[in-house]
């Protein structure tokens, strides 16, 4: 049978019409279904706080995302600095065991995510990459950092070595030493300088430099302060003795404390004495002061390089340079 022509110009009419209608209603469909709002994977840290969601997160100053570390255990944070420096008399930063190890480099965070210890290992921020299985026993940058992107570190056999946190992971001394501390004494940024290392080995007490080179003799004594010139050193029984690079003694005499300020010595007695030493010319350059443990005795070195005498906050002396 024949459809008339008129019925069937109608029909293809209406089938263009009813396309023009639904063809646009499902491209819509199609167009909700693939770009409507889904539920999101993890929250929005609109607080920047450091823990959250799970989740370590690490800002810049700006408050620029550098990244993120995803927790496996509760016990998840920055690690905390481990210091013993103190234990033998070396004069290093003051600081609370409780304090973090900064972030180095903005790239660099030193990590503890363990229920069963507080080892710390290396989190490479930018490109998400822990270093767990090289963790190490403990670590320290003194609470605010060493110069060079340094971080001295122990491993499970309580051997000392340091690295440096660039482009990459790099050692600088290897994971050898019984200790390795630094003095205190900061370069422009406020971070520690890491010029020269106290090192100790089964052998003894030395100073190394950052390329391994070692740049005294061997002492028996623990090194706790030191010029380009001289050491200060303390021994098993105490006492404070001033050496020459040598280990030749330059004051004879066994000293309660001693540390330099500048090219001074200051000289802390056994019978309760204070006095400034100038190790050069060999002789003393102030007055003579008793003190007890309980005083407290500064010098420093004022704009004109003079070196000011404080005892309990009360200027004593200056020393002109």
């Amino acid at each position: 049978m024949r459809m008339n022509p008129k019925v069937q110009k109608g029909a293809f009419i209406l089938l263009i019409i009813l396309l023009a209608i639904f063809v646009p209603l499902a491209g819509v469909s199609m167009f909700f279904r693939f770009t409507g709002p889904t539920e999101s994977s993890s929250k929005e840290n609109v607080n920047k706080e450091f823990y959250f969601d799970n989740k370590l997160w690490f800002y810049q100053n700006d408050g620029t995302l550098l990244g993120t570390y995803e927790c496996k255990t509760t016990n998840c944070g920055y690690a905390t600095n481990t210091l013993t420096d103190e234990e033998y008399g070396i004069h290093s930063p003051s600081t609370s065991e409780d304090t973090p190890i900064s972030l180095i480099n903005n790239r660099y965070a030193i990590l503890t995510d363990s229920t069963t210890s507080t080892e710390a290992f290396v989190y490479d921020i930018v490109n998400g990459t822990s270093y767990q299985q090289a963790a190490y026993l403990s670590a320290k940058d003194y609470g605010i950092g060493i110069s060079g992107n340094l971080l001295i570190v122990e491993n499970a056999n309580h051997q000392y070595g340091v690295i440096r946190l660039s482009n990459m992971i790099e050692p600088v001394l290897t994971l050898e030493y019984n200790f390795i501390g630094l003095k205190d004494q900061k370069d422009e940024e406020g971070k520690i300088l890491a010029d020269y290392f106290i090192v100790s080995n089964d052998n003894g007490w030395r100073l190394m430099d950052q390329n391994g080179a070692v740049l005294t003799s061997t002492l028996k004594d623990a090194i706790v302060d030191y010029t380009g010139t001289y050491l200060i050193t303390r021994n098993e029984n105490n006492y404070y003795h001033v050496v020459d690079y040598n280990n030749n003694s330059i004051l004879p005499d066994d000293f309660a404390n001693l540390s330099f300020t500048d090219k001074y010595l200051n000289c802390f007695t056994i019978s309760g004495e204070f006095y400034v030493y100038d190790i050069a010319n060999q002789e003393i350059v102030s007055s003579t002061y008793s003190v007890d443990e309980n005083d407290e005795v500064l010098t420093t070195v004022d704009p004109n390089n003079n070196v000011v005498i404080s005892i309990n906050n009360t200027i004593v002396e200056t020393i002109k340079s």
